[in-house]
This record gives structure tokens, C-alpha cells and sequence, in this order.
């Protein structure tokens, strides 16, 4: 069921087309008790732009699509933005241990990326990632996941070190991770093992 912005926009589009319109317009076209408010509000939301004051424009569909995966997919990275501790673990260690050469555990749909953090934390790391319109779920949740979600594995302590700008467990931690799982990770447990042989050197 969509919300009554959706269902607003999904309407302006027959109304307004491609071209500008005007605050007035839109007053004339949706009766309003508040229409600046209701346009500051699709603005924000991203369904229409405001190419100069009192003149807007409705996004395309496609547009928007479009930018909300862009947006999705530069959430790696973001928590580094936080001085709260977390390292990338799991799955996405062994590809950041990989420059980026091995990817597994996603889906078309679906972009887990792995992140180990302290359980009194939990709390702070919610707020942090809801504050950048980000997605995050904790491991196991009983949830329908889509797109890139940042998946929090609470502990005790959480022990990082720097690779390619992130935070990221030690290579041996990734190593005995893929280790584990040599079905999926074979292929690289030569370079994983040579990371972690130059950590410990």
C-alpha cells in the first residue's frame, strides 16, 4: 500500500507531465491546506526538484530509481563516518582482503555487507545508519532484506585494522573465515593466506 506522498506523486505525474509548475499550480490542482509544506516534503523526499524558487518539476520514475540505487550502493564504507569501533567481517572482509576481486553472499536483490561491532553499541549504530538513510539489520533477524544492508554481528570487542581506507577484521580472521568455507572461497585462500603471512611479518 503506498503512502499518500507516493500516491501524490504517482498522480502529478498525469498532471503536471514533464514541465514546471508552480506553487500556485499545484494549489489549483490539489486542494491543500498547507501546499508549500506538501512541496518542501516531496522535495526532500526526492519526487520533484525545484529548478528555481516557486518552480518545481516531477521527477521520473526512472530518475528516481535510478538515484536511490546510487545512493544505496555508496553505503560501503559509511560507517567509518562514526567513531563508534566496527570492523567489516565475514563475507565482506575476504573481499575487501581481496581489493575487491572476490564477491560472494549476495543476490541480485541483496548486498549484505558484514560489520562487526560491540553489543553495547547496538543502540548508537541503529541511530547512526537510520540518521544517513541507511538500512541495517541485525545478524539473524527475522526480516525480508533487499538492497545494500548493513548486517551488525554484535560482540564483546571488536579488534580492526586499516586496508584500502576501511575498517576491516585482521587478514587472519578473514583467512580462517574463508577457510571454513573452502567450497567458496578456494579460489583465494592462496592470496588471503599471503595477506596474513605479510600482517604477521
Amino acid at each position: 500500500m503506498p503512502n499518500d506522498y507516493e500516491a501524490l506523486y504517482a498522480w502529478m505525474g498525469p498532471a503536471f507531465g514533464d514541465g514546471p509548475f508552480t506553487a500556485a499550480a499545484f494549489r489549483e490542482t490539489f486542494p491543500s491546506p498547507a501546499p508549500a509544506k506538501v512541496l518542501s516534503d516531496l522535495h526532500r523526499l526526492g519526487y520533484v526538484t525545484s529548478p528555481r524558487r516557486g518552480t518545481y518539476r516531477v521527477i521520473p520514475p526512472e530518475r528516481r530509481i535510478d538515484d536511490f540505487l546510487r545512493r544505496d550502493t555508496a553505503a560501503f564504507g559509511l560507517p567509518d563516518r562514526s567513531a563508534l569501533p566496527h570492523a567489516y567481517c565475514e563475507a565482506t572482509a575476504v573481499s575487501i582482503w581481496t581489493d575487491g576481486g572476490y564477491w560472494t553472499g549476495f543476490t541480485r536483490g541483496f548486498r549484505p555487507l558484514h560489520l562487526r561491532v560491540r553489543r553495547a553499541d547496538l543502540p548508537a549504530w541503529r541511530a547512526f545508519f537510520r540518521a544517513a538513510g541507511a538500512r541495517a539489520s541485525l545478524a539473524g533477524a527475522r526480516e525480508t532484506l533487499f538492497g545494500v544492508v548493513h548486517i551488525l554481528h554484535p560482540g564483546t570487542r571488536v579488534r580492526s585494522v586499516d586496508h584500502g581506507g576501511v575498517r576491516v577484521v585482521p587478514a587472519s580472521e578473514a583467512y580462517a573465515y574463508a577457510a571454513a568455507r573452502p567450497y567458496l572461497y578456494e579460489p583465494v585462500l592462496p592470496a588471503l593466506r599471503r595477506q596474513m603471512d605479510r600482517d604477521a611479518g
